[in-house]
């Protein structure tokens, strides 16, 4: 009985010695890949701390081995540019866009929105608001970002977190209504692709809506700290 014991101990810990090499990592990695958003643009037009780095401030509290790699951030990022990165050999910092995926534990992404932002613009400043064109770009929008998360996901199924948009017009609300059914538009397309890719959709439309002081300067409408901040927490609170 005692041998009987011995061995099933000794098994046991074989078993976990072999989990423990197979899971055992030095280090994690998150990976932020993304727009003006990511990169911390300021209400002032300057740049300073993103979403990325609240969020990664927390995550180093959890495991000090987690690195953070923004080498994939940079301004007016569009969709269609990830999707030729993702084509190409072309590097940052040694490493391409796939490497940096394939070596990603967790991603945020956040992506298209001064694009979004210069077609809500163009086309509020019109007598009436084109909702019909807005709704087109946004389909074509939602198809690019469709087929990135796609090859995304196709490299390596981390945990990946998509950031929403918020509205850019806080100086008039003549139009509001108009823009806030382009925006719930946008919500349910956004909540599709979340459900169809199984990956975690950052809705902050709402609560920058109900926030006015997150977008303190109409002429550079990026977040205040409190917005970028807001918009981590939300990252964080899913990564819990």
């Amino acid at each position: 009985m005692k041998k009987k014991k011995l061995v099933v101990f000794f098994l046991a810990l074989i078993l976990i010695y072999i989990i423990y090499n197979f899971t055992y990592k030095e280090s994690y990695t998150y990976l932020a890949i993304g727009d003006d958003l990511a990169k911390g643009h300021t209400p002032f037009d300057t740049y300073g701390e993103g979403y990325p780095d609240f969020v990664y401030d927390y995550l180093k509290t959890k495991n000090s081995t987690f690195i953070l790699n923004k080498d994939f951030i940079e301004e007016d990022l569009r969709i269609k540019d990830l999707l030729s990165k993702l084509k190409t050999s072309e590097t940052s910092n040694g490493k391409t866009l796939t490497n940096a995926i394939k070596e990603a534990d967790i991603i945020t992404l956040s992506i298209g929105s001064e694009e979004l932002f210069s077609k809500i613009r163009s086309n509020y400043e019109l007598y009436k608001l084109n909702n019909q064109k807005l709704f087109k770009y946004i389909d074509e929008m939602i198809k690019e970002l469709d087929q990135l998360l796609t090859e995304i996901i196709k490299i390596k199924k981390s945990k990946i977190y998509l950031v929403g948009y918020y509205n850019p017009i806080v100086d008039n609300l003549d139009k509001q209504t108009e823009l806030t059914s382009i925006f719930n538009y946008l919500d349910v397309k956004l909540k599709a692709l979340e459900k169809k890719h199984k990956i975690h959709y950052i809705s902050i439309y709402e609560e920058f809506k109900q926030k006015p002081y997150y977008l303190p300067n109409p002429s550079h409408a990026f977040p205040s700290l409190e917005g970028y901040n807001y918009i981590a927490n939300e990252i964080i609170e899913e990564l819990d």
